[in-house]
């Protein structure tokens, strides 16, 4: 031992010493330079990866809107088929009582003609009798003048004779009363028959009414279940193609942030969107003309709009669409390009009246649209960052946080611990996300931050 110490105290091992000791630094140093470079990939690649996982979740979105619309077109369709069928059902049987009241009234209208037929044989029968008695009556008016000058056997002739007359008059009268109630009776029965004819025509009418109407439901049930055909059909296509693509999502998105993605949201997912770029490129060039400016500053709370979520309103700001009065400037050919840059429903921008509701939402801040915004005393402007409002904004400006690059190179830990102190108002919110944001800010990737703030929900990470 006493030869190792005095060994060290010589000049050479000294410097020997010296040497490693300045090997060790410089070796440390270059590892930690490569691990922060690392590092910094790493931060890159997963603002990538989360990129394309928002891209992913936008086109989930857009599918699940497709076939939520399919679903309710197919529950549509499913209503107006067994509403036609149970018209169809009640127009059969309409069709069944018109065609046996139809049967019916030809059998009788039949009996009637019989009946009338027979009836005029027997007036024709007693006309002919009439006349017949007629004439006895004549004949028998002349014979007493014949027989005026005869014996008493002759007047018996002549007795009997006007007896005879009398009872013939007397048939004549009761035929003739006989035939009055006849032709009575055959002239009601005419009138009868009449109104048959005329309710056989009415059944004719309501039965061939009644045949055109079943034509009818008959053709919108086939068209109805054509439709429904084709809504299954399109509905069993997308499922399908689902389930085909939601495979490739492997080779586009990482293993840990797919293994974020709900299982249900994995199957519905397909690489396939047609993407709407030209609608989009027309959107940003109304922007300055038809179209006012704005800025993410001046943003107003789109959802106040009827039929805007917080996903359409995250699209519309995507297109640099703020405010509510550049939706009010939309024209009708403006809200048919927005629609396919949004990937939203044909003329739902219409029928909700986005328009309107913007104008009407626009008038109260007419008075303070002169008036300037406030800005930070010193350093970048911090609400850049999605979930940084001006308070917390000058709570970090009190913790020494004044620009986007001080935040950026805060840890989270530092700003859940500012945001504690502050109190419970503050304590709720969710820093994870600033440091990422404000990085992305503060290199000038203004692009990057609106797609990461577009997958961010109120400044937090969905997954």
């Amino acid at each position: 031992m006493e030869n190792l110490f005095e060994s060290l105290n010589n000049p050479d091992s000294v410097f020997f010493l010296l040497s490693i000791l300045v090997s060790f630094l410089i070796g440390f140093i270059s590892a930690w330079a490569m691990w922060s470079g690392q590092a910094k990939r790493y931060q890159r690649e997963a603002a990538d990866w989360k990129k394309k996982y928002e891209d992913l979740n936008l086109e989930l979105n857009a599918l699940r809107e497709k076939l939520d619309l399919k679903t309710a077109d197919l529950a549509k369709a499913k209503r107006e088929l067994e509403l036609a069928l149970e018209q169809a059902t009640t127009v059969q049987a309409e069709k069944l009582k018109w065609q046996k009241d139809l049967d019916s009234s030809l059998e009788e209208t039949v009996r009637l003609q019989a009946a009338s037929h027979a009836y005029q044989a027997t007036i024709d029968d007693l006309n002919g009798q009439v006349a017949g008695l007629k004439s006895q009556n004549e004949q028998l008016a002349l014979a007493p003048v014949v027989l005026g000058t005869g014996s008493g056997q002759d007047s018996d002739k002549i007795a009997a004779l006007e007896a005879s007359n009398a009872a013939s008059l007397e048939r004549l009268t009761a035929l003739e009363a006989q035939i009055a109630t006849l032709t009575t009776e055959n002239e009601t029965l005419r009138a009868t028959s009449g109104k048959e004819d005329e309710n056989m025509v009415n059944l004719l009418n309501s039965y061939k009414d009644s045949t055109n109407r079943l034509g009818t439901l008959e053709a919108s049930m086939d068209s109805l279940m054509a439709e429904n055909e084709a809504l299954k059909a399109e509905l069993a296509a997308l499922r399908t193609a689902a389930a085909t693509e939601a495979p490739s999502l492997g080779a586009i998105v990482d293993a840990p942030i797919l293994a974020t993605i709900n299982p249900a949201d994995k199957e519905a997912i397909t690489s396939g969107a047609i993407s709407p770029s030209d609608a989009k490129n027309e959107v940003l060039a109304a922007i300055g003309n038809t179209i006012p400016t704005a800025t993410a500053d001046q943003r107003d709370d789109l959802t106040e709009i009827k039929g805007i979520g917080s996903f359409l309103e995250k699209k519309l700001n995507a297109l640099g669409i703020f405010t509510y009065a550049q939706v009010a400037a939309l024209d009708a050919n403006l809200m048919d390009k927005l629609t396919t840059a949004i990937e939203f429903f044909p003329g739902r921008i219409e029928r909700d009246d986005w328009v309107g509701q913007a104008q009407r939402l626009a008038q109260p801040q007419e008075e303070n649209k002169a008036k300037p915004k406030a800005k930070a005393a010193k350093g970048d402007d911090l609400k850049i960052v999605e979930g940084i409002g001006p308070k917390i904004e000058l709570l970090l400006h009190g913790a020494g946080i004044h620009s986007l690059e001080d935040l950026a190179n805060t840890s989270v830990e530092r700003l859940k611990e500012v945001l504690n102190k502050a109190g419970d108002r503050y304590r709720i919110h969710d820093p994870s996300t600033w440091p990422s944001q404000a990085r992305l800010a503060a290199d000038g990737e203004l692009g990057k931050l609106k797609e990461y703030q577009e997958f961010l929900s109120g400044g937090k990470d969905p997954a």
